[in-house]
């Protein structure tokens, strides 16, 4: 119904509209999910897609003078392909290509696609379904949170970590023994999956066949597992090495309809293309936001080598979220060391491992600046600088809910086709990973599918700092650097871990520690100022776990001034080399107090991931945190700005301002508390043009689409 034609609001100040930088920048771009690319990229007009923006950025950073800023509205960013940086992309003469958040909000991208269409399947067990599911995926989310992949057994008490264990390993039979009264026959059998836990490792196995055997059910995995998992010395498999009882190693089994049988498990039956869900209490399937991953990269920054390399490029304040990783699902998964999995292996110990992919990935890249930014629910890495990489910053990101390791940097073999113990050091030089940066981030809940994984992971990187980071919540190591096994001199040199805060790691797995190294490490490198407290073997773990662990080959540190609290304080050496160290076991408080993120990313702590929104509306954008309860629709007529003012408690007393599509705020109104319906302005010395109009409250943000006077 249409309130009185002619009710002018009260104005109030006109404020300008930040521009998410600090520095007048040489070019600004602005992209929202509600634009179209058919437009000039202003605020007013802004651009749809971040490919859009890349390609205009290209044909205006030949020469630059100053900064180039594509500044990212609030919203969903849903990704079919990965976006790729390359050489014409970044910026030159010291000057940065900047994509940035807009002050307040929270862009999202994604490589997620919605899951629609659930109806009642099973009444009595309150499960759901969706059928015609074609496409093929390891994670979904549910209004943000993750699901369980049915499983078996269910999860302890607040999903604590829960397993079965072997009866026994025949070896000579290549067979994986369990107990009868688990189980033997499952609908689609090839697709049900034994998760092992090997000592300092991982393995996705993939079912052939099971055989009740009376006493216990003898289970065979397909080929390609199989040809490794029995050809692999190491990790070591059968009973737990050093367990005093004897005890035989931990499993459990996922991915099957019979295990489907609490709240927050799925199931997909890829033989019917049919997707079920229990829902958990609150969860209403007709309204629920449900996520699954497509994409294994969301973004890569890239040259073809490392004579042409991207340069000068920043991502700051972005969420990245939902990239999937089906190497499990296609062909079982072994994790060698810190996430990287075996390609084959001998019983000689010749292996040779792949790496997962990452959401994010760099190579060939310097000066690429990634901070404030959030890296969540990723199905292997969150950000990986593989190769070819200097002079990068990674400061002050959030990086959580990540299924393998949160950061790796550096590579840990040559190729796949050489085998993993051969020192990494190559005769191009600006191949090795040098002076990255990677401080003051927050890593924590990562490893939930690649156990195995690591916090931040480096392989042979040179001079790297990695420092004030705070590290929590993983199945294995929190800091590991180095690869090899050897004490041959390599591409390693000068390596700084100092100042972390280390808790809660090594949940699951054994022979990890709070920082790990391996292989020599030159010279002058650091392990000082970290604080590590709550951190202990699993009662699930084949053996012990230690504090800071140097491991086959070690040496090059100084390892000082470092603070343990109900967590193992030894410097562990296993045929390691020269190092030094002092004051290892003390209780500084200004160790404990200085490690960790420093004072000015602390507040990253509190970033959330927006909820991801496939059906936004032309005409309105609802940022991270806000709720929309409907458009917000605007236009011009007869010389007036109309306007609708939802009918919402939300939106009483909010503020409407007016931009120009230069940015400038031309008119700022406050909305009066019981105003709803449709109002308008009078803007009789307004010129022709373009403008951009906003209502906010505390609670609500709309905003319209252009709007001409």
């Amino acid at each position: 119904m249409e309130s009185r034609t002619g009710f002018l609001l009260a104005a109030v100040g006109c404020l300008a509209l930040p521009a998410g930088v600090a520095a007048a920048p040489q070019a600004s771009y602005y992209v929202s999910p509600v634009g179209s690319d058919s437009n000039p990229g202003t605020l007013a007009a802004p651009f749809r897609t971040i490919t859009k923006a890349r390609d205009v950025v290209r044909t205006v950073n030949h020469t630059m003078s100053g900064d180039i800023v594509v500044t990212l509205r609030a919203g969903t960013y849903p990704l079919d392909s990965t976006i790729t940086f390359g050489p014409a992309d970044g910026g030159k003469n010291g000057n940065y290509v900047r994509y940035v958040a807009y002050n307040g909000e929270t862009p999202l991208v994604t490589g997620g696609k919605p899951i629609t269409g659930w109806t009642i399947h099973d009444p009595s067990k309150n499960i759901w379904k969706v059928e015609g599911v074609t496409s093929r995926f390891r994670q979904i989310y549910v209004n943000n949170t993750k699901a369980i992949r049915a499983r078996l057994p269910n999860l302890g008490a607040n999903n604590s970590a829960n397993f079965f264990r072997l009866t026994k390993v025949d070896t000579a039979g290549k067979a994986l023994n369990i107990a009868t009264s688990v189980g033997s026959s499952w609908k689609n059998l090839n697709k049900v999956e034994m998760h092992l836990m090997i000592a300092w490792a991982d393995a996705v196995l993939r079912l052939a066949s099971t055989t009740a055997m009376g006493g216990y059910t003898k289970v065979k995995i397909q080929p390609t597992e199989e040809n490794i998992l029995f050809n692999r010395p190491y990790p070591m498999l059968g009973i737990a090495f050093s367990s005093n009882p004897p005890k035989q190693q931990a499993y459990y089994l996922e991915n099957a309809l019979e295990f489907l049988d609490v709240a927050g498990e799925w199931y997909l039956d890829e033989s019917a293309n049919t997707l079920y869900y229990m829902p958990r209490a609150g969860e209403d399937m007709t309204k629920a936001t449900v996520v699954a991953p497509m994409l294994e990269k969301l973004v890569t920054v890239a040259g073809p080598n490392t004579s042409n390399t991207v340069g000068y490029l920043a991502f700051q304040g972005i969420a990245f979220a939902h990239s999937t990783f089906m190497r499990p699902s296609q062909m079982g998964f072994l994790d060698a060391q810190a996430g990287n999995y075996s390609i084959s292996s001998t019983l000689q110990n010749k292996q040779y491992i792949g790496r997962p992919s990452a959401g994010v990935t760099v190579i060939n890249a310097h000066h690429i600046r990634l901070e404030g930014n959030l890296f969540s629910q990723m199905a292997a890495t969150g950000l990986d600088l593989v190769s070819g990489t200097h002079d990068n910053a990674i400061v002050g990101n959030v990086i959580k809910d990540i299924g393998g390791s949160g950061i790796t940097v550096g590579k840990f073999t040559v190729d796949t086709a050489t085998e993993f113990h051969v020192p990494y050091n190559p005769a191009d030089k600006a191949e090795i990973s040098t002076r990255d940066t990677i401080r003051s981030n927050l890593v924590t809940n990562v490893t939930t599918e690649i156990q195995g994984a690591v916090g931040i992971g480096g392989g042979y990187p040179r001079d790297v700092v990695i420092e004030h980071n705070e590290v929590s919540y993983m199945a294995y190591s929190g800091i590991s650097v180095g690869f090899g096994w050897t004490k041959t001199a390599n591409a390693m040199n000068n390596n700084h871990i100092n100042w972390n805060h280390i808790h809660h790691v090594s949940q699951i797995l054994a022979d990890g520690g709070n920082i790990y190294t391996l292989s020599n490490q030159g010279t002058s490198g650091e392990i000082q100022y970290n604080y590590m407290h709550d951190n202990s073997a699993s009662t699930w773990a084949d053996y012990w776990i230690l504090g800071i662990y140097l491991d086959e080959g070690s040496s090059g540190m100084d390892i000082s001034h470092n603070v343990s609290k109900n967590s193992p304080s030894t410097i562990a050496c296993n045929n390691c080399g020269s190092y030094t160290q002092s004051d290892n076991t003390g209780s500084a408080a200004s160790t404990i107090s200085g490690a960790g993120i420093e004072p000015a990313y602390i507040g990253i702590k509190t970033k959330t991931l927006p909820l991801a929104e496939f059906n936004a509306v032309a005409g309105f954008v609802t940022p991270a945190g806000r709720n929309a309860n409907s458009t917000f629709a605007a236009k011009m007529r007869g010389g007036r700005l109309m306007f609708e003012v939802p009918s919402s408690e939300a939106v009483r007393n909010a503020t409407l301002s007016v931009y120009g599509q230069d940015g400038a705020c031309v008119a700022r109104y406050a909305v009066p508390g019981a105003s709803t319906g449709i109002q308008s302005l009078d803007f009789p010395n307004a010129p022709e043009g373009r403008y951009f109009a906003v209502l906010e409250s505390d609670k609500v943000r709309y905003s319209t689409p252009l709007v001409k006077l």
